[in-house]
């Protein structure tokens, strides 16, 4: 898992990587080049599994908030404003936490955080109080064994909503927000695939959100398109074929092309390869564009944003393979 943003507050974006086998947090400071320094490394908890990033003290310097599916719990690190972070404050959460979002769930300006709870089958909601703390967590009832989540506005009320998926079993459902900070009851909806990674964006241009999907099957080497209706549901799946034979992993979403249409790309593991699929700006995708990276390879966390300053998206690639490397690849487009 690896996140995006300016950690030193130089205007060059820098990358924070979580270390699941070594129980920290890898911060590579940006150069503006493409290139990054050497990682500084922060301890969390056991067996990190995703990362949020978010200002959670209001002092400006952005902090990092990180669940740890080991021991059951969340560190939040605040940072100091030039790359690097405190020591971690420890919560509890539900049991294997899996994946964590930022977001200001209430409205009241503060940064608030959304929990995935593996075997609690649930979500955890803390609200920030805005010196750095947060309270207990508040939780919703999923399905069993929820992996990730989306939080957006799902149904056009201006408040925040969750999308919960599985990679274990063939399940979604929609927990919509009331705006004060809880959620009402799951609506399953009615898909049948086990999902692996999800994102959002407008993909058509009809002003509401819609999803991207990829699958958690060996076979299916596609990726899915839900597109919003503004009710909290969504369309039927499209599916478009990544034209490889590997199974698609983490996606990310951004205008690779600069044509004002939001494009996506994923991570192949078993190929040592990402694939871009262009936007039509109609909710279709073209077939990808393959790009390798080094040899023995294995990509699996994504991450968009401009490494070099010249106005064009690259792409961040982390590798679950034995070599513990990250891959830049820098956008060409012209």
């Amino acid at each position: 898992m690896i996140t995006v943003n300016d950690f030193n507050g130089d205007g060059i974006l820098d990358l924070a990587n979580i270390n699941a086998a070594g129980n920290t947090v890898s911060v590579l400071l940006g150069i503006g080049n493409g290139r990054f320094g050497l990682q500084t490394t922060f301890l969390v908890g056991s067996f990190p599994a995703s990362i949020a990033v978010g200002d959670f003290n209001d002092d400006g310097p952005l902090d990092l908030a990180v669940i740890n599916e080991a021991d059951n719990t969340m560190s939040v690190l605040l940072g100091t404003g030039s790359g690097s972070f405190g020591p971690q404050t420890i919560y509890s959460t539900g049991l294997y936490p899996l994946w964590i979002v930022a977001k200001d769930i209430n409205g009241d300006g503060r940064l608030d955080l959304v929990i995935v709870n593996y075997y609690s089958s649930n979500v955890g909601v803390m609200l920030g109080i805005g010196n750095g703390n947060f309270t207990s967590q508040t939780t919703y009832l999923t399905f069993a064994n929820p992996t990730s989540i989306a939080v957006d506005d799902f149904d056009g009320d201006g408040c925040l909503d969750l999308l919960v998926i599985s990679s274990t079993w063939p399940l979604m459902s929609v927990l919509l927000g009331t705006g004060h900070g809880d959620f009402g009851s799951q609506t399953m909806l009615p898909y049948d695939l086990k999902w692996f990674s999800i994102a959002t964006g407008d993909f058509n241009g009809d002003g509401l959100a819609d999803v991207v999907v990829t699958y958690n099957l060996q076979l299916t080497s596609n990726i899915g398109i839900l597109l919003g209706t503004g009710n909290g549901s969504f369309g039927s799946q499209a599916k478009f074929l990544t034209g490889a034979t590997g199974r698609p992993y983490f996606v990310a979403v951004g205008d690779f092309n600069g044509d004002a249409r939001l494009d996506v790309v994923v991570a192949f593991n078993s190929l040592a390869s990402v694939g871009v699929f262009l936007g039509t700006g109609n909710g279709s995708f073209v077939l990808p564009t393959m790009f390798s990276i080094s040899s023995g390879s294995k990509p699996y966390g994504i991450a968009v944003g401009d490494f070099n300053n010249d106005g064009r998206l690259d792409i961040a690639v982390t590798n679950n393979s034995a070599n513990n490397t990250m891959n830049i690849l820098l956008n060409t487009c012209t």
